[in-house]
Formats: structure tokens, sequence, C-alpha cells
């Protein structure tokens, strides 16, 4: 996604004091999330910073910070117009996840039924087995997590006009 590094696109941003290009957006969009977090959740803020901005080598994780920040950036503002197929893709990778796990979860249901709790092929431990692996089993878990990152439309920094000139239909 070619918008976030374009640095002409972000030259009329108003910057954070400190930020660099391109993550300044994003150090905006930090302490407005932040800011909203109840005290129960102030845990979040060291997680925000792990998933956009954390450059380390983590087998944990299939998206670097940068894919992160770019799908965040497409489920904020998917109202324009050149966001409208990102952000369905981004919707229908998660609906094929979900749907994965129904199917998951029907087959772990006809397991329980078929042989309830013997051990299963390869000396698995069977309907255990399966039922461990469920919660593991996701494909785009990144992408998914991704919405507990969302703040409220009406708060969304404004972004400058030479980039939503390039995100809408303007001929």
């Amino acid at each position: 996604m070619p918008f976030l590094d374009n640095e002409l696109l972000w030259k009329n941003y108003k910057p954070v004091a400190g930020s660099d290009q391109p993550l300044h957006f994003f150090k905006e969009y930090e302490q407005i999330y932040v800011a909203g977090l109840a005290d129960a959740e102030k845990n979040n803020e060291s997680f925000f910073k792990q998933v956009f901005y954390d450059t380390t080598t983590n087998s944990n994780r299939q998206l670097t910070a940068k894919a992160c920040r770019n799908a965040l950036f497409i489920m904020l503002y998917r109202g324009y117009p050149m966001f409208e197929l990102p952000f369905q893709l981004l919707e229908s990778l998660l609906a094929i996840d979900s749907q994965l796990g129904n199917w998951r979860q029907g087959y772990l249901n006809m397991v329980q039924r078929m042989i309830g709790t013997r051990f299963g092929t390869g000396g698995s431990s069977g309907a255990g087995y399966l039922k461990a692996a469920m919660d593991k089993l996701f494909i785009f878990k990144e992408i998914a997590q991704l919405n507990s990152f969302l703040i409220d439309r009406r708060k969304l920094p404004t972004l400058p006009k030479e980039l939503t000139e390039k995100l809408g239909y303007n001929f």
C-alpha cells in the first residue's frame, strides 16, 4: 500500500512532536487509542507498540509491523473508494477463518460422537487434541486482532487533502 510511505501525500499533515515519517500518523493514532483505554485495558498500550512498531523477527508473527499498520489503516478509512476492495479482502480472509473454525467445530462434534474419549488416529488424544488445536489454528489471527485497536470513527485523525484526493474518485 503506497499511501503511508509517500511523503508527498503527508507533507501537510501535522506530525506529533518527535515522530518520523511514515510513523507520524500512527504516533498520533496511538495517543488517541491510549487515551480511550479503560484502566483495566492499560496493558494494551504495550501490545499496540509490539504489533505496530516491533521490527524484530518473531516466529509467532505471520505479518510484519508494517503490514499490520497498513491493514489497520485500511480498516480505519474503509469508507474511501480506494480502500473498499482492500477492506473487502480483509473481511473475506476473516470469513474464511471463521468458516474453517465452524468446520473444525463440526468435525470435533463428529469425533466426539464416534469415538468419545478414546484415542484418535496416530495415538493422539482424539477429541481432546482437536479441541486444543481448535483454539490455535487460526490462519489470519493477526488481522482479527486488529479490531482491538479500532477507535471511535469521530476521533480519527484528519488526513491531509493530498492523501484524501488520492483515496477518492477525483478525476
